[in-house]
Formats: structure tokens, sequence, C-alpha cells
């Protein structure tokens, strides 16, 4: 049977229109797990408690207001002028919750529904985004594809989707600005290999991708300050990047320092009005917290930034699902983000159920994709290559940083910026393995090994669908599907 299926999947993946097909039908499988069920629970779900009314006052007045005591249940009823003259304190920039406000429209304040569909779409449009990114750095249709139905059924990946708070969204740009970073990288390794066939050299460029990366880079930061890092790590990378190639090719590596002091110049440039622009509300309206602190807006917006960075360093407080960087890889601590116990039309079918919400990633990608990196770190530093490296640099851009706040109050669902490139690895490490194997593995032992890690991430994604979409079962099923104590 493995040789009618594997000789059925060579047929079909020749056919022109595979790759454009696949990438919508895996598209689609994501936005069931992104869309199905998505108004229910009809209350604010763990933060979404401060980003939906900030999304609602921010769309109204420019900036976020503060609210009366204990405004939920009147917000959850449709009752939504709970809301204060005075301006809100935020430690987060704005384009988050103008993504927010954009459901808000759509769909009404009152939809649970509209909350959450500007983040549920980012959510399934980073699907092909991914698929493009590894056809890219693969170069086979089929694995591209993989990838993307690995970030389809990636649970963690599905709850952010299905949470109107930030980490989503951050994600969703910062994989865009990777998607131009690869395209970036790509576009000068042919132009320097020209050079080096016509025996001349590069001095100078402008690079379109890069102007795309900053822009994209600067929106991921104006949703949480944490974009920064792939600004600063994807930047240096041109350079390093640059520099492989030219010593590679015999090329003059000094054109390669030039070089990167003018991207230096552009990434800051562009990212840094990208980020400016976006606090165009706070600026032009008044009564934002801090808005005439200082006599300029200016001075006010450094003011607040200089408070939210003083607060954001000090944030230590205790909360019973905090997890550190180095619990993310082991999935030690995933965040439950609602929980409760029902009885009657809740239940549907049940005569009572729980509904859970947590964001576990899926445990068979998850643990074979952070195996995957260990792996990729060490193939990397025995040669030079490159798309093993890119894939390296946007993983360790997302997750290194927080090595310096392992005693901050952080949470695994911060990882998320991280699903995607944790899949790159994985899906890269399977090309290679499809292709070379071990000495004792045949290519057909192979497909067999891969079939049955794709059926297993399947299979985990159907057990755990309850657990990311809030959908009701009986109790003792969510508890089996708490594997570990620990994720109780």
């Amino acid at each position: 049977m493995i040789l009618r299926v594997t000789g059925w999947l060579n047929r079909v993946s020749a056919h022109p229109n595979f790759y454009w097909v696949s990438t919508l039908l895996v598209t689609l499988l994501g936005a069931l797990f992104r869309f199905v069920n998505l108004a229910n629970p009809h209350v604010l779900v763990f933060d979404e408690t401060y980003y939906v009314k900030d999304a609602y006052t921010i769309g109204l007045f420019g900036h976020e207001k503060q609210w009366v005591d204990n405004p939920n249940p009147d917000f959850e009823a449709g009752k939504l002028d709970g809301y204060l003259d005075e301006g809100a304190y935020v430690v987060h920039p704005p384009v988050g919750k103008w993504v927010i406000w954009v459901g808000l429209q759509l769909f009404g304040a009152t939809s649970s529904f509209g909350w959450r569909f500007s983040v549920a779409l980012l959510g399934t449009l980073a699907i092909p985004v991914l698929i493009a990114i590894a056809r890219r750095l693969i170069g086979n249709r089929v694995f591209a594809v993989l990838a993307g139905l690995l970030l389809a059924i990636e649970g963690q990946s599905v709850v952010l989707a299905r949470t109107s708070i930030l980490d989503g969204i951050l994600a969703f740009f910062v994989l865009l600005g990777f998607y131009f970073l690869v395209r970036d990288r790509q576009s000068m390794a042919r132009r320097l290999n020209r050079a080096w066939a016509s025996n001349r050299d590069v001095t100078l460029s402008f690079r379109p991708w890069l102007v795309l990366m900053a822009f994209s880079l600067g929106l991921a930061t104006g949703v949480k300050w944490s974009g920064l890092y792939f600004l600063a790590v994807f930047g240096i990378w041109t350079f390093l990047s640059d520099w492989m190639v030219r010593q590679r090719l015999g090329l003059r590596t000094l054109p390669a320092f030039l070089q990167a002091s003018f991207n230096a110049v552009l990434l800051l440039a562009i990212a840094s009005t990208t980020y400016v622009i976006s606090w165009s509300g706070w600026i032009l309206s008044k009564g934002g917290w801090g808005r005439e602190a200082k006599e300029n807006w200016l001075e006010s917006l450094w003011a607040y930034h200089q408070n939210a960075y003083t607060f954001h360093t000090g944030l230590s407080s205790e909360h019973p699902y905090q997890a550190n960087a180095l619990q993310w890889i082991l999935n030690l601590r995933p965040t439950a983000f609602y929980y409760e116990s029902f009885e009657g039309s809740e239940c549907g079918a049940l005569e009572s159920c729980s509904i859970a919400i947590t964001a576990l990633p899926n445990p068979i990608i998850w643990y074979t994709g952070v195996l995957a990196i260990i792996w990729l770190l060490w193939r990397s530093f025995r040669g030079r290559d490159l798309a093993g490296w890119l894939i390296l640099v946007g993983f360790l851009a997302g997750w290194a940083p927080w090595l310096l706040y392992i005693s901050r109050t952080t949470f695994q669902f911060y990882s998320v910026v991280s699903s995607p490139f944790l899949i790159l690895a994985l899906v890269f490490a399977i090309h290679r393995f499809w292709r070379n194997g071990f000495v004792q593995h045949r290519r057909l032992q192979r497909e067999w090994s891969i079939g049955l890690l794709v059926l297993l991430a399947l299979l985990a994604a159907i057990f755990f669908a309850s657990l990311w979409m809030g959908l009701p079962v009986p109790y003792w099923f969510w508890r089996i599907q708490m594997w570990l104590p620990f994720w109780i």
C-alpha cells in the first residue's frame, strides 16, 4: 500500500497546479482549526480582558481609556459604555490593538467572533507565508506544503490565533519579515554570483526586500517590543550572509561592511518611522495617558517609553502559569487561558462537560522540532549551509533574548513566535533524511518513517483539538489530555 501512496503522491506533486491547490487546501484546514467555534466562549479569555477593550477605545478616541471596576460582565453583555474619561496606562504599543479593532468594526464590538476575527485571519494567512518560505529554503514543493500542514495543526499557534491577544499578531508580522529576509538573501546571492561570473564586484546596492522587511518588523515592534530582537538579529544576518557569500566566491569583503552600514541606516529609518506612525492616534488625540506630560509630543512619547521600559524590566509578580525560556523548550508549563465546568445546554449532547482552552503545543511537532533545532545547530557549525543558518537565526532571535530574563514573569505562549521556525527546522531535517537517510535506511523505509511522523502529528491534533478550540468534552477526557501533572 505504501508503494501505491508514494506513487500517487509523486504523480500528484508533479502536476503544475499541485503547489497552489495543496497550499489552498492546507490553508483551509488551518482556517477550520482557527475559525470553527471562534465565538465561544462569549467571555473575555485571559488577557483579552485588556486588549479587546483597549482596541474598542483606541478606535473611538485614538488612545486607550480606563474602565469602571469589573467592566467585563457588562462588556460581554453588549454594554460598551463602561469606559471613563481618563486615559489608560498601557505598556504595549498600539499596532496589535488597531488590528483587533478591524474585527470589531467588521462584526461589531458586541460580537465575540469580531473580537477574535483579525487575529484568526492573520494566524491563517501565516500558513501560506510559511509554505512560501519553506519552498525557497528547502526547494521541494511537497515538503514546503508539509511545513504549512504542520503549522495548520500546531496547537499553540492555533490557540494564539483564536485568542485576541498580541502574540499571534506579533508572530505573523515576524514571519512576514522573515519571508522578506529570505527573498533578500537569495536576491543578493544571485547578484554576487553574477558579479563573480562577470569578473566584477558589487559595491553598494539598494535592496527593496530589506525595505519590506523593515516595514514588517516595524509593525512587529509596534505590536510588542520583542519585535526589536528580530530587527536587530535579521539586520546583523544580512551582513554576515553577504560576507560569507563574498568569502566563498573570492570577492572582496570590504564592500560587505559598506553595505552593512547602508542597510543599518535604512532598516532603522524605515522601522522607526513605521513604529512612530503607529502611535499617530495617541499623538494626534488629546487625553491619552502621558500625552501632555511634556512640552511636545516627542518628549511625551519618550517619557512614556521610559516608564514602560521600567515596568517591563521590573516585572516579577508571581503567576501560576509563569514559565521561563528554558521551560518553553521542554513544554513544561503551557498557559491555561480558560476552564469551566458546565451542565445542560452548554454541553450539547453531554449531561455535564468541561470546556478548556490551553495554549498547548502539538507535542509531536514541538518535541521533534526541538530535536531538529539541536541537529540543525550541530550541522550548521560543521558547514556553511545558509538556509540552515537562516532557520536557526529566526528561532534564536525569538528565543535566546529571553534567556536574559529568566527571573522575570514570562509565559510559554510567548514562544508562539518561534513555532514556525521549529517547524521549518523539522521539515528541513525531514527533507534531508528523505534525500539521504542513514546508511541502513532505504527510500521506502524513510518514506514510511516520515508518513508515520505526520500521521502521529495529525492524530495528536485530533486528540487535542477540543483543548485548543474550546469544545465541550467529558471531564475524564480533559484529564487524559493533561499528559503531565504540571500541564494542569
